[in-house]
């Protein structure tokens, strides 16, 4: 009886730990998605006048959003590239810069962040559809193979038109302070929140040890 009460006490912790398999791009596409989620119900109330907003802290923010691509998986707007230490500083950069504008709103840095945070987001967008759509192992192959992975082709699709939308939208102040733009970028956070959710799947139907956790097994 002992044993078997000391077994199920060791594996119950191990199935918990196992059922958390969640890659760094998924769990990366989450806080991306749930920043502009929020961002996007947030700007409602901003729009009408009862809560404070500086454009400049929310450039800062994606500035060290990006720079935790850039670090972590070698992802930057002009593609995806080796993690080398030159990458590594650049992503350095890119955060100390957001930091600073986050905390420092309104200084010469603010502006050179919310520029960068617009080419960030449009550049990275129309590179990432390109790289989507000309890849060997893009929407051909996963469309013809379908499921998951034709899924996961509609859901980065949807998301890269819309990063596009937004960044050039963030140049244009008509546009980033009518009403309408914060149902867009409800929207494009929706779709982080899709995209995750499809690779979590891929990962798990074609690269299962991506989900496993150390000591699962």
């Amino acid at each position: 009886m002992n044993n078997e009460h000391t077994q199920q006490d060791q594996t119950a912790p191990t199935k918990q730990r196992a059922e958390v398999g969640l890659s760094i791009e998924v769990v990366l596409l989450l806080v991306v998605g749930l920043f502009f989620f929020l961002l996007g119900l947030l700007l409602i109330g901003i729009y009408a006048g009862s809560l404070p907003y500086t454009q400049d802290s929310t450039a800062g923010f994606i500035l060290v959003l990006a720079s935790l691509y850039t670090i972590t998986m070698g992802k930057t707007p002009l593609g995806d590239v080796r993690r080398s230490w030159f990458v590594v500083i650049i992503g350095i950069i890119l955060a100390v810069l957001g930091t600073l504008s986050i905390f420092f709103p309104g200084g010469a840095l603010s502006v050179l962040a919310r520029i960068l945070a617009a080419l960030v987001l449009a550049i990275g967008g129309i590179v990432s559809l390109v790289q989507l759509f000309t890849s060997e192992e893009g929407v051909k192959i996963w469309m013809k193979v379908g499921g998951t992975l034709r899924q996961l082709t509609i859901a980065l699709g949807v998301m890269f038109v819309l990063e596009i939308i937004v960044g050039v939208g963030s140049f244009v102040p008509v546009i980033a302070t009518n009403p309408l733009w914060a149902l867009v970028v409800v929207i494009f956070g929706a779709s982080f929140f899709y995209a995750a959710s499809c690779v979590q799947k891929v990962n798990r139907q074609y690269r299962p040890e991506e989900t496993k956790t150390p000591g699962s097994e």
